[in-house]
């Protein structure tokens, strides 16, 4: 004798994640010196400057796609300037799927800077409210990642925005 239960299919859709202040652009870790945006990514030579700058060249991070974050920090992986937690963030991007899981809306932009920032609040507003979880090692891998996240996307602003290939990197008016 077989017996069949039929249970409803649990969905994995998920929205984008909502960015209340989309037109954020600084923030308490915005980069403003060359020095601290080359330690973010621990470029120790003005050839990893240039080849960085080449890299995302033409990127607006408060106007960039998933597939366009992918990219970069799938490079940056490559290249070992960040740890594959930091390049999931990136690749994860506003974390839209569908119902069966799959990324969607990846051509969508949005501002990355802000939504990492408000991602990493949240996080923090969480194990402020929910203090028991932030002693869970789970927990504090996802809240370095966004750590990570955070500190790559401004030094990679900064690096954007940058009109030279050394370290001495000024900032365009």
């Amino acid at each position: 004798m077989n017996v069949i239960i039929r249970t409803a299919v649990l969905s994995k859709q998920a929205d984008a994640y909502f960015i209340k202040n989309p037109y954020e652009t600084q923030n308490a870790r915005t980069i403003t010196d060359a020095k601290d945006a080359a330690g973010a990514l621990n470029l120790t030579s003005d050839t990893m400057i240039g080849e960085l700058k080449n890299l995302i060249k033409g990127y607006d991070f408060t106007s960039i796609s998933t597939n366009e974050l992918a990219k970069i920090g799938s490079k940056l992986y490559e290249v070992e300037l960040i740890d594959r937690r930091v390049a999931g963030q990136f690749i994860s991007g506003n974390m839209t799927y569908d119902e069966y899981g799959f990324q969607t809306e990846k051509d969508v932009k949005y501002n990355a800077i802000a939504m990492f920032n408000q991602m990493l609040g949240d996080t923090q507003a969480y194990a402020s409210t929910w203090p028991m979880y932030a002693h869970q090692e789970s927990f504090k891998v996802v809240l370095k990642a966004l750590e990570g996240a955070n500190q790559v996307i401004n030094a990679l602003s900064y690096f954007s925005h940058s009109t030279r290939k050394d370290l001495s990197v000024s900032i365009q008016a």
